[in-house]
């Protein structure tokens, strides 16, 4: 336990250290999202060959280093948010079809080659794809920073509520095949939980930064359900994570974060929220 909240406090340090300067300069989240992208990419790839599956590395990270190109010309051009994702959506979503076939091609004898392309395009979306949600929330949004916040912090804020729900109050397990500690009293304390602190952040920072005019009322509203899907969110990706891990026979992804596992272990849940954290950004652009 002395090691996991040790590494904890070093993790949340560590966050801080490329989150904080990127209020002024964006390019630390970029460099951040590298450094999270590649390792996870890796891991992944390790997991999966563990548990028998072949996934293309040349693809991958064709498909990864294709995705930060896209982000870093549209930045570059000064293009919007709703353009530069509208260009990664096509040509990263393009790309990570073809994998599916590109394999199949060139290994024509190879009877699980299809199953080892759709993985590969898959890799590519899943790691890429809140990852440039992130960079263009930060780089491309006014005040995006706090938007893209929520994104990063409320899948983990999430957890602590879950957690303490399911400690105190956990009865009824949700998906013991899966996870086998996880309890619907720590899903709905855990969402609830978010929705509220993503709702009071909003109420005391988002809006005031932003100057949204808006009645409080309908605004707490709207924050609350989006703080909820983003603890909604975070569970599925928790999930997700766990269970690839389950069909690959592995504990943990990794073991750079010594009791926390691997730096999928730190961002499955956040690779689901990340995306919301856009989200909330748009509706407050386009309709505050």
């Amino acid at each position: 336990m002395r090691q996991r909240v040790i590494t904890g406090i070093l993790f949340a340090l560590g966050i801080a250290a490329f989150i904080i300067p990127s209020l002024w300069y964006p390019i630390f989240t970029v460099a951040m999202a590298v450094i999270v992208g590649a390792v996870a990419v890796y891991e992944l790839i390790k997991a999966l060959r563990s548990g028998g599956f072949k996934p293309s590395c040349g693809l991958i990270v064709g498909g990864t280093l294709t995705a930060l190109v896209i982000f870093i010309l549209t930045w570059a051009f000064g293009l919007t948010v709703e353009a530069s994702l509208a260009l990664y959506l096509l040509i990263i979503g393009s790309y990570c079809l073809a994998c599916g076939i590109l394999i199949p091609v060139v290994r024509p004898d190879d009877e699980s080659a299809l199953r080892n392309g759709l993985i590969s395009g898959g890799i590519v979306f899943y790691v890429s794809f809140p990852l440039y949600c992130l960079c263009t929330g930060m780089a491309l949004i006014g005040n995006g920073w706090y938007y893209m916040l929520i994104g990063l912090c409320a899948s983990w804020i999430s957890d602590v509520f879950a957690y303490f729900s399911g400690v105190t109050l956990g009865k009824r397990k949700i998906v013991p095949h899966i996870s086998p500690k996880k309890t619907w009293e720590g899903c709905i304390g855990g969402a609830v939980g978010c929705a509220l602190a993503v709702m009071i952040y909003s109420v005391l920072v988002i809006k005031r930064v932003d100057s949204l005019n808006i009645m409080i009322v309908p605004f707490c509203a709207v924050t609350f359900f989006i703080g909820f899907l983003i603890s909604v969110m975070s569970q599925l990706g928790d999930w997700f994570a766990s269970v690839i891990k389950r069909r690959v026979g592995i504990k943990d992804y990794g073991n750079i974060f010594p009791g926390h596992g691997g730096m999928m272990d730190r961002f499955d849940s956040a690779f689901f929220t990340l995306p919301v954290g856009v989200l909330l950004a748009l509706i407050a652009i386009n309709f505050f």
